[in-house]
């Protein structure tokens, strides 16, 4: 009788989990669409194709790079990101980064899972949820196609973030400084 009430129960908390991740994923589906952008504007903050936007809070804005394809460019800084949803580690703040990602060739992928923040302390750090909408999630650009997203980071108290990395695990290569 104890395992059968013990398998219900696990079994309907695996209900519940399984609905609560397909309601995350759905609502996460509506946060990111790709837009073909229009002509390069250089008065634009979020002018496409190349053009350096214009410089927002922080005095990295405008610094772009590629990697496989995908042109990587920063719009804007929020250090700290505003308060939401999403709470941040005890003793840490986070930050969000908000990217333009343009294909420049043909069936180009991004997934901001591959972006890792070097902090001033020589740490990796990986993402964390964003608190700020748009997020940057995944997806395939044509040439031309962009989309613009937030990353997030938790840093511990005086780390600074030194740079944007690319790459899985401890394997990333450096991309985009923020210094």
């Amino acid at each position: 009788m104890r395992w059968s009430r013990a398998l219900l129960i696990l079994a309907g908390g695996i209900l519940l989990f399984l609905a609560g991740v397909l309601t995350f994923a759905e609502r996460e589906g509506e946060r990111v669409g790709v837009t073909t952008p229009p002509v390069a504007d250089a008065g634009n903050p979020r002018a496409p194709l190349g053009a350096s936007p214009a410089p927002a809070s922080s005095p990295v804005a405008g610094r772009s790079a590629e990697m496989d394809g995908v042109r990587y460019t920063i719009i804007d800084i929020a250090d700290p990101e505003p308060p939401g949803n999403f709470p941040v580690k005890a003793g840490h703040r986070r930050i969000g980064i908000l990217l333009q990602v343009e294909g420049l060739q043909p069936r180009a992928s991004y997934n901001f899972a591959l972006l890792r923040l070097r902090g001033s302390d020589g740490q990796l750090y990986a993402w964390a949820l964003s608190n700020q909408e748009p997020a940057l999630r995944q997806g395939v650009l044509e040439p031309g196609q962009a989309v613009e997203g937030w990353v997030a980071y938790d840093l511990p108290p005086g780390v600074r973030p030194a740079a944007l990395e690319y790459g899985r695990g401890v394997s990333t290569a450096p991309l985009l400084s923020l210094d």
